[in-house]
């Protein structure tokens, strides 16, 4: 009898398929869920229900207001008299919204779900009979949902699961009091009822809004923000693609929600008007969240001690390690705002990664949650060394990926800075960063096959790349999977960095392909187990490496083993948009076209004396062509500012510019604010009077 879905007409309504179309799943998702979405229930799911000792349950009141219940009995009070059928033999809770709303001829949404297994199966229909023997339900859509984001616990069953009615203390109103957000606050799942509308004119139903539906939304303690006490916002992470309840909330822009105290046994009902937030700073802040759904408290109500259940947790969903949480995204969106402030790190954790590379573990000194970071960007650091009259500033790719508690540095030894980390620095110590940045990022929108290039320590960027791609995967459940090339380069297996961790996504990803290169293999070194080939990574190898197709390459590593890449993919035709680089250093222009471009018109260079005005030292200083950099001109005048690359690569000495322009002696190729400005490698620009900033000055740097 498995048919799939019967009907000529779509099982998507139109709010669900303008979402669809919204996000360009339209055509995909229609054919899948013609696929596994029914009009009657299947036989394994027939004998998923009796094993059940309670159901979610949705529906709409008088007003068009969702709201979820539970219905409670011993594993077996559910029953399905055929496949067309379900039959509750029980009566809604005291105090639940459902024994206002049931009602023949009324829609209903259903979620089964066991969560000490993670199964759970969704359906909707009309309630077809209701009577002192229980609730009958004719069954209109039915599918299996995936197991994402639901916590395990296992069921306990009370002896008051007989007595359904039994009175409770009830409280309820309008603004949400101190207890109601604490629970928001701290839950780690929510059930979220909707409908899709518009209102039936049959008067006769309490309940005339059409299409009840009801899901599940999990995420990690306080995933759900209390924002005021009539306000509350939840992220809304990758789910089937079928967007049932954001079709449904755009068709009709209400909700309902339960949460559920897992210690007082306490349930908490709301309603109200919701609306989902598809984008802006927050959402892109946000990991994990593709959109927010914000809801406005119409009504609420507590039952105490109305759950006749006892839930034991399990363990959380896995998936939500992939996840970020609200104090990540304050997190990241105060670290954009003072992107160049220093803040304390503690490291807590210090190990090898090869003979001259170590990997430093970092978390935040006060305690508060890290900014986000792209795969690819670096992180600049600020040390105070011994001997050096001034703080060392040095940036240093993360190799790890994000949506972690920590930043990982891993570090080659060569340099002050370096042989000061290696040499110095253990767990406990005390280091100052500024917000992860760089414009060398993977494209994750990007479908092509992904070709990572690397030799040495530029391991470190490329580690953090892959590690993403699997773990995105593994997040969004993708049926995709992304193929990574990752060709790499080391002298042998001394200097190889990170061969476990490689090989660990080699077995988690069929779709990683790994070939590892020595130029001088040691008498240890396996052909074929540690390394795959003699010599260095060049085009032949790639050539033996990768099939015809078009992939987008990333290259790091050092400046000669750059160029030689770089010139050698554009002689195979490789376009310069699919050749994406990192290097602090000379490397940085591969491109031969644009070493003629990277400074602007000699003319626009001030050559007369310029004026400068340092606000917060209160220095006005003049500038000469003598002088060089703003940045020169700021330390020759007994200025600190920070600096690392003197190239415009790192960002680090991006200054707010309040008046008059600059002039790049090196086109910059770190991310600037509005309004900011690189003084390494900047000068004042020729301007005319009427465009200096008054008396006299050409320049004003809040510096």
């Amino acid at each position: 009898m498995d048919q799939g879905w019967p009907k000529t007409a779509s099982p998507f309504h139109p709010g669900e398929q303008a979402v669809q179309t919204r996000l360009g799943v339209r055509d995909k998702i229609e054919a899948l869920g013609r696929q596994f979405i029914r009009d009657y229930l299947p036989e394994q799911h027939r004998e998923f229900y009796p094993l059940l000792p309670f159901l979610v349950v949705g529906m709409t009141d008088s007003q068009g207001y969702p709201w979820v219940s539970l219905l409670m009995g011993p594993p077996g009070f559910i029953s399905s008299p055929d496949a067309h059928e379900l039959h509750m033999a029980t009566q809604p809770l005291f105090g639940s919204p459902l024994a206002e709303l049931l009602q023949v001829g009324a829609d209903v949404g259903i979620l089964g779900i066991l969560p000490e297994n993670r199964r759970r199966n969704r359906l909707t229909g009309t309630i077809s009979a209701v009577d002192d023997e229980g609730i009958t339900v004719s069954i209109a859509q039915t599918f299996g949902n995936c197991p994402q984001y639901i916590q395990t616990r296992n069921i306990e069953l009370l002896p008051e699961i007989s007595l359904p009615q039994q009175d409770k203390e009830i409280q309820g109103g309008v603004r949400l009091d101190n207890q109601a957000r604490a629970l928001i606050e701290r839950s780690d799942t929510l059930f979220i009822s909707t409908a899709y509308g518009p209102q039936r004119e049959d008067s006769t139903l309490k309940n005339p809004a059409l299409g009840a539906d009801v899901s599940h939304r999990g995420g990690k303690p306080g995933f759900v923000r209390v924002e005021d006490d009539q306000t509350l916002i939840f992220p809304d992470f990758t789910g089937n693609f079928l967007f049932n309840t954001v079709g449904n909330i755009m068709a009709h822009p209400k909700a309902g929600f339960l949460f559920i105290d897992y210690d007082s046994r306490d349930l908490l009902y709301i309603t109200g008007r919701a609306e989902i937030v598809w984008d802006g700073e927050e959402v892109e802040a946000f990991v994990g969240a593709e959109r927010f759904i914000r809801c406005e408290v119409h009504s609420w109500r507590r039952v105490a001690a109305s759950l006749p259940l006892k839930f034991q947790f399990g363990e959380y969903s896995p998936i939500l390690e992939y996840s970020g949480s609200w104090e990540q995204m304050d997190a990241t969106l105060a670290a954009k705002r003072e992107r160049n402030s220093y803040v304390g790190y503690k490291v807590f954790k210090v190990e090898a990664a090869s003979e001259t590379i170590s990997s430093f573990y970092l978390r935040r000194a006060d305690g508060k949650s890290l900014a986000n970071f792209e795969p690819g960007q670096f992180l600049p650091i600020r040390l105070t060394i011994p001997g050096e009259a001034t703080p060392v500033c040095r940036v240093y790719s993360l190799s790890n990926a994000p949506y972690g508690d920590y930043y990982r540095l891993s570090v080659k030894r060569e340099g002050l800075a370096s042989n000061f980390l290696h040499g110095q620095i253990k767990a406990g110590d005390y280091l100052e960063a500024m917000a992860p940045r760089g414009k060398f990022t993977l494209d994750s929108s990007s479908d092509r096959p992904v070709v990572l290039l690397s030799a040495g320590v530029g391991i470190t960027p490329m580690i953090s790349m892959a590690t993403f791609i699997v773990e995105a995967s593994i997040r969004n459940r993708s049926n995709r999977s992304r193929r990574i090339y990752f060709i790499h380069g080391a002298r042998n297996s001394k200097f190889h960095a990170f061969r476990e961790t490689i090989h660990q996504l080699v077995e988690q990803y069929p779709a990683f392909h790994l070939h590892v290169c020595y130029s001088h293999p040691l008498a240890i070194d396996r052909l074929g187990l540690d390394y795959d080939s003699e010599g260095r990574v060049n085009v032949e190898v790639l050539k033996h490496v990768l099939p015809f197709d078009d992939f987008d390459f990333y290259l790091c590593g050092p400046q000669e083993f750059m160029r030689l890449l770089y010139d050698e993919l554009r002689e195979m035709g490789v376009r310069t948009e699919r050749i994406h680089y990192e290097s602090f250093g000379p490397a940085t222009v591969l491109q031969g076209e644009a070493s003629t471009s990277v400074t602007s018109p000699l003319s626009t260079m001030a050559v007369d004396p310029v004026n400068v005005y340092f606000t917060q030292s209160n220095l006005n200083t003049e500038w000469r062509p003598s002088n060089g950099t703003l940045l020169e001109l700021a330390e020759a005048n007994g200025l600190e500012p920070a600096f690392s690359c003197r190239t415009g690569i790192c960002g680090i000495c991006a200054t707010r510019i309040k008046c008059g322009k600059v002039h790049y002696t090196e086109e910059p190729t770190a991310h600037l604010n509005e309004g900011e400005v690189l003084i390494c490698c900047s000068t004042p620009r020729a301007i005319s009077n009427k465009e200096s900033c008054g008396d006299d000055i050409g320049i004003v740097l809040d510096l």
